[in-house]
């Protein structure tokens, strides 16, 4: 691993503890709404009274849980669909087919028009942003894969008769894994940033939670008065954004995995 990984993890971790000793659903306070920092209040309160460090602080730790949730399903599913696609006959070109349509959604997109449908809800956003992640994964899989399957290991481990799942598992997956992780680590960024895109369109996270996007949302009506409602909820998306960006950049799985 290079450095701009642990720097990235060391500010990741940072970022957490903080979002865990600070965390906590807040009250509607009408008499104490938009009150500067204070010792009660570090970050102040928005529009309706609330706590902003601890709202903020709980919408980001649900934010990174969703992200987490939707980067395991993604990945797995798309290394699924990748043996799918390296496969031969009609299961091949349907899984192609596959690809090629989930590829062209727009998570934002279908996000909306689900929630329009069935209300925003947290399966909602795990459904739409992961199905427009699954592509991502299977094609970076699958070019990886089209080599190791056919190196001399795995060749003899055919000719000794071992079956094609023991295949994959002892010998594919482990030298596919280094590729699938720094993408699973873009996938995870990204995917903190499409949730707080919807939430601040208000097709994210039901409005019972925080979320740094409804926070944001709720900051620009008053941005111009008070734009610290707008300016810290922003600095922690970068922050969050900055840490998994320096660990995507300085991953080296494939020494990991040798």
């Amino acid at each position: 691993m290079k450095r701009s990984f642990y720097l990235g993890l060391i500010l990741f971790l940072l970022l957490v503890i903080v979002f865990i000793l600070n965390a906590g659903f807040s009250s509607v306070d009408m008499s104490n709404t938009l009150a500067p920092f204070s010792l009660d209040h570090p970050l102040g309160t928005d529009t309706y009274g609330r706590d902003l460090l601890a709202r903020l602080s709980l919408g980001a730790l649900i934010s990174l849980s969703l992200s987490f949730v939707i980067t395991v399903i993604s990945t797995f599913l798309g290394v699924l669909l990748s043996f799918l696609l390296s496969s031969r006959g009609p299961i091949s070109g349907f899984s192609w087919v596959l690809s090629d349509a989930l590829k062209s959604l727009s998570s934002i997109i279908l996000a909306l028009f689900l929630s329009s449908i069935f209300s925003s809800g947290f399966i909602i956003l795990i459904v739409s942003i992961s199905l427009a992640q699954i592509p991502n994964i299977a094609r970076t899989a699958y070019s990886r894969l089209i080599v190791v399957r056919n190196e001399e290991f795995v060749l003899y481990a055919r000719s000794e008769g071992m079956g094609e799942v023991e295949i994959a598992l002892r010998h594919i997956v482990p030298h596919v894994m280094p590729e699938v992780l720094s993408q699973s680590l873009s996938i995870f960024s990204s995917s903190i940033l499409t949730e707080s895109s919807l939430s601040f369109l208000g097709a994210g996270i039901p409005i019972l939670y925080p979320s740094i996007g409804s926070i944001l949302s709720e900051g620009r009506l008053v941005m111009l008065t008070h734009p610290s409602l707008v300016l810290i909820p922003v600095s922690v998306l970068f922050l969050i954004s900055l840490s998994v960006h320096l660990m995507h950049q300085g991953s080296d799985f494939d020494s990991r995995f040798q």
